[in-house]
């Protein structure tokens, strides 16, 4: 019989955030009044942390439902409290790319698409189990035997998945920016 052990789940729904274009009006803003840090990002743009203001707020507010489902999928004991940490903005103009990372002291990570051109670059979660498993080929590639899964960013998806997963983006070959609004999430479990 065969059964399941140490799987890694991730989340995504399409968000119909009706101030969207607020959004991206904020990330450029954000983009020219502040220098860029360089973590993870090559070639791109990675704001400094954001102070929550009135739209990340709003923002927030907006995911919160779809957060809780998502952890309450883990099975998580209620009652808990969700808290975001450290927003940031990424802007990926062409040929910017993130490089293999991991959200270190975080348990969940999450992406919102902001803005996602054609060609702008996937995101990629790499399977860091031992490399002798992908040295066969196989009929079908599944969660199980791939060494990496991709995901096609769209305008309004939220992706949400566990902090230590090794993810990248990949370069993005559009001549429009690929902009997107990243966070951590923590839970405080209530006794």
């Amino acid at each position: 019989m065969k059964e399941f052990i140490f799987t890694s789940s991730f989340w995504h729904t399409f968000l119909k955030i009706s101030f969207n274009k607020e959004l991206e009006s904020f990330a450029l803003k954000i983009e020219k009044e502040s220098s860029s840090l360089k973590i993870s990002n090559r070639n791109g743009y990675h704001s400094p942390y954001l102070n929550i203001d009135p739209l990340i707020k709003k923002f927030y507010d907006a995911i919160k439902p779809s957060v809780h489902a998502y952890v309450d999928t883990l099975q998580v004991k209620t009652p808990y409290n969700v808290y975001f940490d450290k927003p940031w903005i990424n802007i990926n103009r062409k040929d910017g790319y993130a490089v293999p990372h991991n959200h270190p002291g975080s348990f969940l990570a999450a992406i919102y698409y902001i803005k996602t051109p054609p060609l702008c670059g996937d995101l990629c979660f790499y399977n860091t189990r031992t490399p002798n498993l992908f040295s066969l080929r196989y009929s079908d590639y599944t969660h199980e035997n791939s060494s990496f899964w991709k995901v096609k960013p769209q305008v309004g998806n939220l992706i949400i998945f566990p902090a230590d997963i090794l993810h990248a983006v990949e370069s993005n070959q559009s001549n429009e920016p690929r902009i997107s609004l990243v966070f951590n999430i923590d839970l405080d479990q209530i006794d």
